[in-house]
């Protein structure tokens, strides 16, 4: 499947940091997106144009009949036209060599019905031919803080009130980005500000490129519906692990009605949210569930070193807030180490001796009124060898008191070899005090427990995955040439819009090394009774249909046979049974297997997504899989060794490993076959819609695929296009 690559930053240039604008559709009427574009542009430093046919100037600035008008070609032109003008304008600008354009109309991929989308792949096409980059439709605006060129319609942003910082800015949500961009009023800075529309040319992951080489941006925050290419984003996580330049991003679409609501949004596919996330994990990037905070944790991010390998110190004068301070630590996996024996003697020369030195250390209310003793504790845990990071939960900011106290831990942080972040753990909310943190440099502020907690796990574990980055890559397990012996069965599947046989999906899985079942397809009584005896009794006798998925709830299959007599009456029973029930379906036979012996049940599943690819499932199998949902999600191919840390990772890991005297499993061994499927799905890229091995009976020493049913993807490009594998 053929992806484009990113837009590079020359690429971008024009479009993003022009150096020269024209506006199509400028105004001197007031509220009109042509007067306001005009007026945002007051600060740009470069040459501005207007176009209207109308005047000869507005507002001092020059005004053109047309764009071909204008003595010099502009790098960027903002349409400020209705919907049905676009595309010819679009043409224009690329007849003249207009670098970039932005689109603000909407009426395009958003609608329903064919018109609409119809233009926009119009409006890709031209992109496509010319070079031209395209922001929108259905853009509102584009915004670049250290040159002035904030491109965009909405009023109420007074160009000299804007807080220039190192947190670039990309939604797919023009309100909602606009909305966090009001995080300046607490002197959080922004470089640029993105809101992409349609994207109908230039999409999320072209902006977040650019901003990965762009000098004056440091952390990228994202606000993201959808997605088209889950290659792309990939390879923008991995970038960013590269430049060390975190991505935080709240993606939304996690329910089928918040689906429709997006495709009447911006028209676009959805995939599932378990796939974003395991993109996101394989990435690098940080995902949060809402908006809510985001702009804290990127603040947190463009203050913050590496983390080093310790784990946190938690300082406060609340007992309350030190239990909470545990129970949030150990809900997110953030380790608190006890003090180290020097830390402990210097401790017990300052704090009450009603105090309690441990980690958490509570203070308790004599730090409230004695500042020195404070300080002195602060400054003792900024020392402490085993911690990366000190938190300091602050419960009721008195005035004058929180006031002082916030100078003194500011002074305290320029000095510390550790980050301090600060859980503001009051109602307060807009004081001196919690101002005097945020427009610190050194001090990270966070108005949640919770999203402190959150944040310096994102921290560690980010760094962690950019460190791991360095490993050799993992080998592949299966065969190179494997997917070769199996493509033309699947193809053929396809074509006929039939999934294939279980027998037949198990001959695919063990081109790939999976270990399968020993069985024989039988076609009557006596050769049903025949393989039965080849195979050693006791045995499973199923069915063989493709057009029959779900065999055990149709009562056609039948256990622990252990009889000649046994499987022969079972053989005769389940044909009729199928014949009964199933009368248009294609049944082969009956497939006569080995009796596995019992074992725990795993479940691993793969379901291509649009945009994304093949996401793999794994996790505990047979009625616990509905009812715990003790699953994990990745993209396909995954490594060995990161399905054995994500089998570790599972709540019924014990059970894995063995509880209560039950033995456990070969871990390796099922970690081993699971990479291997996951190979095979990775392999056959869209040529696979699902695939389903359930289950795989796990022990001590054996995993072997008892269940399996793959269905090709008869849409798939490669089925569609009659490509042949080379």
């Amino acid at each position: 499947m053929f992806e484009r690559s990113l837009h590079t930053h020359e690429q971008l240039r024009c479009l993003v940091r022009p150096d020269s604008i024209a506006v199509v559709g400028a105004s001197p009427k007031a509220g009109t997106f042509g007067k306001r574009t005009l007026e945002n542009l007051a600060g740009y430093g470069g040459p501005v144009s207007a176009v209207n046919p109308k005047y000869q100037e507005i507002d001092g600035v020059p005004c053109y009949p047309s764009l071909d008008a204008i003595p010099q070609v502009p790098d960027c032109v903002v349409l400020c036209v209705a919907s049905e003008l676009v595309i010819s304008m679009v043409e224009s600008c690329a007849e003249l060599g207009v670098g970039g354009v932005i689109i603000y109309a909407s009426g395009f991929a958003e609608l329903p019905g064919e018109e609409g989308a119809l233009a926009q792949a119009r409006l890709a096409e031209i992109s496509q031919n010319t070079g031209l980059r395209i922001a929108g439709p259905n853009c509102a605006g584009l915004l670049n803080f250290s040159t002035g060129a904030l491109m965009h319609f909405v009023g109420g942003l007074a160009p000299d009130e804007m807080v220039l910082g190192p947190i670039g800015l990309v939604s797919q949500s023009g309100g909602i980005g606009y909305g966090l961009l009001q995080a300046m009023d607490r002197q959080i800075g922004f470089s640029h500000f993105f809101a992409v529309g349609n994207s109908c040319d230039v999409d999320a992951c072209d902006l977040m490129n650019y901003m990965l080489d762009d000098p004056e941006t440091s952390v990228i925050v994202t606000f993201l519906e959808s997605l088209d290419s889950g290659q792309r984003l990939r390879e923008l996580g991995q970038r960013a692990l590269e430049k060390n330049k975190p991505i935080i991003i709240c993606k939304t679409g996690q329910s089928d009605r918040s689906h429709a609501v997006i495709r009447s949004h911006t028209g676009a596919v959805v995939g599932s949210i378990e796939a974003y996330r395991a993109l996101f994990e394989e990435s690098g990037i940080i995902e949060v569930d809402n908006v809510q905070g985001m702009t804290e944790l990127a603040h947190f991010f463009c203050k913050v070193p590496a983390p080093g390998t310790g784990g946190l110190g938690v300082l406060t004068t609340s007992g309350g807030l030190a239990v909470m301070a545990v129970d949030k630590a150990e809900s997110v996996g953030v380790e608190l180490p006890s003090f180290s024996e020097q830390t402990q003697d210097d401790l017990r020369s300052i704090i009450p001796s009603f105090g309690t030195i441990a980690n958490p250390l509570d203070t308790t209310a004599a730090a409230q009124r004695d500042l020195a003793l404070f300080r002195d504790c602060v400054l003792t845990l900024c020392k402490e060898k085993e911690f990366s990071a000190l938190l300091i939960a602050v419960p009721y900011a008195e005035p004058n008191a929180a006031e002082k106290r916030a100078e003194l831990i500011c002074e305290a942080a320029r000095s510390s070899q550790i980050p301090i972040v600060i859980a503001w753990m009051n109602e307060a909310l807009d004081c001196t005090a919690s101002r005097i943190y945020e427009k610190d440099e050194n001090v990270a502020f966070f108005r949640s427990m919770t999203q402190a907690m959150e944040a310096i796990r994102a921290w560690q574990w980010r760094d962690a995955l950019r460190v791991s980055r360095h490993e050799p890559s993992a080998k592949r397990l299966s065969s190179a040439d494997a997917f070769d012996a199996v493509r033309p069965v699947l193809m053929d599947a396809a074509k006929n819009n039939r999934a294939l046989s279980e027998r037949n999906s198990k001959l695919v899985l063990q081109e790939y090394g999976v270990r399968t079942t020993k069985e024989q397809l039988a076609t009557n009584r006596s050769d049903a009774i025949q393989a039965a005896e080849t195979i050693g009794f006791p045995v499973v006798l199923k069915v063989e249909s493709a057009d029959i998925l779900h065999k055990s709830d149709a009562g056609l299959v039948a256990l622990d046979l252990k009889t000649a007599e046994a499987v022969g009456d079972a053989f005769d029973t389940v044909m009729a049974r199928a014949a009964e029930r199933f009368a248009e379906a294609k049944v082969e036979g009956a497939v006569i297997q080995e009796m596995v012996p019992q074992g725990t049940e795993i479940i691993v599943g793969a379901k291509y997504e649009p945009g994304l690819g093949q996401v793999l499932m794994f996790g505990l199998g047979g009625v616990f899989v509905e009812l715990l949902k003790d699953v994990a999600f990745s993209l396909a191919p995954v490594a060995k060794s990161r399905v054995l840390t994500q089998l570790t990772e599972l709540k019924s890991a014990a059970l894995l490993r063995g509880y209560r005297g039950a033995p456990g499993v070969d871990l390796d061994l099922l970690a081993d076959q699971i990479a291997r499927i996951s190979e095979f799905v990775a392999d056959s890229e869209d040529l696979v819609a699902e695939l389903d091995v359930n289950p795989i009976l796990a022990r001590a020493d054996d995993a072997t695929a008892v269940d399996a049913v793959i269905i090709p993807n008869h849409t798939a490009r490669a089925v569609i296009q009659g490509e042949t594998h080379a």
